[in-house]
């Protein structure tokens, strides 16, 4: 073979066996990279819900628990957070434990991130466990639904607007948002009108509102309840 032909056969030789390397290395760089850790599971980073319906499904009542340092609980109402420390919560291995004053309340078994059991078998009792957003869910955002009185089967059509600190409410005409609203835990709005005595609580579950609301006159508490979706 002459000496030209076979420079030029082992030059190609040379880059073959070099692509095959570069091949090679880059594959095991891929396969000794290391997958990313999964995220491990902080129950301080959810927040349970638990709405009560009585027997017609009319709710009756919709408050919200956060898990804070030191095993302590807050419970949050359309009326107030409430400021006791008796409740308090132990988490481990899947099993969340809710106590009042060291008595065993409630039972949840979290499975993938949701629930799957509770030992709290009270009717009309349900249980959602939503993580907490990083940022206000409600920020720029209308929703459009009604509002229904307990015993009623009428439905007062409504709409509600949101910054990412003042909301409006309107039947028509929706101004823009012009009232103050508590932010909790980035999963929910309330509004507490002492003047009027009127409470409402607004809950963003599975991309919809649900709202409760209360409402004193002379001692005597009225309550609606209704669903919101976006617009």
């Amino acid at each position: 073979m002459p000496i030209r032909l076979l420079k030029i056969k082992i030059m190609k030789t040379l880059k073959i066996t070099s692509l095959l390397l570069l091949l090679l290395s880059f594959t095991a760089c891929k396969k000794d990279k290391p997958e990313p850790a999964e995220e491990p599971f902080d129950i301080r980073q959810y927040v349970l819900v638990t709405k009560n319906t009585n027997n017609n499904g009319w709710v009756t009542n919709i408050d919200l628990t956060s898990f804070e340092a030191q095993n302590q609980c807050k419970i949050f109402t359309e009326l107030s957070e409430i400021p006791d420390n008796g409740f308090t919560y132990k988490f481990e291995n899947g099993l969340l434990q809710l106590f009042y004053d060291g008595r065993l309340k409630n039972e949840i078994t979290i499975e993938n991130n949701t629930i799957k059991s509770t030992t709290d078998n009270t009717a009309g009792t349900s249980y959602k466990l939503i993580k907490i957003p990083k940022d206000n869910p409600f920020n720029g955002n209308t929703y459009a639904g009604g509002w229904k009185a307990e015993g009623s089967n009428l439905t007062y059509i409504a709409s509600l607007k949101f910054t990412d600190t003042h909301y409006s409410e309107a039947s028509i005409n929706l101004p823009e948002p012009n009232k103050t609203y508590d932010l909790i835990k980035y999963i929910a709005v309330r509004d507490r009108d002492v003047a009027k005595n009127v409470y409402t609580l607004w809950v963003l579950i599975d991309g919809k509102l649900e709202g409760y609301r209360s409402t004193y006159n002379n001692n005597v508490r009225s309550r609606v309840a209704g669903t919101f979706t976006k617009k």
